[in-house]
């Protein structure tokens, strides 16, 4: 060990023992005198720990301090009171189907911001002891030993790292993990809170079924594509009710359905203009029907185009580049296929010799 180093641990005395095993401890800085949690790995991502140092997300353990030693790393992170998934079941049994959707969304919640990282962090270990609720009833997801950035030109992983029953077939080997890895393991964790099995155990038969069963598709192009589609999903499952009011308002044009009331006016007073621009159109030498024709046509070019690029029927997952999970790419991806429709546009209005 560095003399550095040693000169940096020195300063966190060992309270207690948490895993003997995985090497982790309850420690106390001696000169402020706060409990921390210190964990030695061997294996890590010095990327994943940099960003979670320097932006410490809801929902995980703070990082105080990253004390880097040869082959391996000392993680000094926040200490978070509560109990694991896995001890909670172990007490109570099975959860309700509210229960478990309400931990999975928070689940959500956390990764959300990581699998929207350019590239994307993977967590990798999803599973019940990995999970912390808090006495307050918040949610915690910890251990990022295994945790590693999707890189988008890699084939697969070498090694398997992650939990056998949880790892997505992909990190076996067969590809790279991908967020779709963590959305696998979401899936058999979900499956476990509600039956106290694994899915190859006792398959889970209610409302939230299908959702497992998408979740866990060995496809990892089948899954959910993010956390986002996987809440909606478990809100509509639950909550059939406000998947109609849902579904009704989303043939609702972009801005109308907008929560926000005066982004809903301003949208309703858009769109009343534009029709009324339109509708006031003239064309020289046009017959009263080749007007009407004419506005018509404008009115839907104009539509078009507000429709594409807010996002109308979620067009934008149908479309190269515009479903790229980068936002740069995404939004020229938009650009170009509004200019591609505007072209359109243009070459049937000039069929018609307008």
């Amino acid at each position: 060990m560095k003399l550095e180093t040693e000169l940096k641990l020195s300063y966190y005395r060992e309270i207690a023992r948490i895993d003997e095993k995985r090497n982790i401890k309850l420690v106390q800085h001696t000169e402020s005198g706060k409990v921390f949690v210190l964990k030695s790995l061997h294996v890590f991502d010095l990327k994943v720990f940099t960003y979670l140092k320097e932006n410490p997300p809801k929902g995980i353990p703070k990082i105080i301090e990253l004390i880097e030693d040869e082959e391996k790393i000392h993680v000094v992170e926040e200490y978070v009171s509560g109990n694991t998934l896995l001890e909670l079941q172990q007490d109570r049994g099975p959860f309700s189907e509210h229960e478990a959707a309400g931990y999975i969304s928070q689940l959500c919640d956390i990764l959300r911001t990581l699998h929207q990282q350019n590239p994307p962090i993977v967590h990798r270990d999803i599973k019940p002891s990995n999970l912390l609720v808090t006495y307050d009833g918040r949610l915690i997801l910890i251990d990022f030993n295994t945790a590693k950035e999707s890189e988008g030109d890699k084939g697969h992983d070498t090694v398997l790292i992650g939990t056998a029953g949880y790892a997505a077939p992909e990190q076996y080997g067969f590809s790279e993990s991908k967020p779709t890895a963590d959305i696998y393991a979401i899936g058999v964790l979900l499956n476990e809170l509600l039956t106290g099995c694994l899915p190859g155990q006792k398959e889970y038969k209610g409302r939230l079924s299908k959702i497992i069963q998408k979740c866990i598709h060995i496809d990892p192009e089948q899954r959910f594509q993010s956390v986002d589609e996987l809440q909606q999903a478990l809100n509509e499952a639950l909550h059939p009710e406000n998947a109609r009011l849902k579904s009704i308002q989303s043939w609702l044009p972009p801005g109308i359905r907008n929560k926000n009331p005066f982004v809903k006016f301003a949208s309703f007073v858009g769109y009343l203009l534009l029709i009324i621009i339109s509708m006031s159109l003239e064309f020289e030498n046009a017959s009263s029907d080749e007007l009407i024709f004419n506005r018509i046509v404008f009115l839907l070019l104009f539509l078009s185009e507000i429709l594409l690029i807010g996002n109308y029927g979620n067009i934008w997952s149908h479309l190269p580049l515009a479903r790229n999970s980068n936002r740069l790419v995404k939004a020229g991806g938009i650009v170009l296929w509004a200019f591609v429709l505007l072209i359109c546009w243009a070459i049937i209005i000039g069929s018609f010799n307008f």
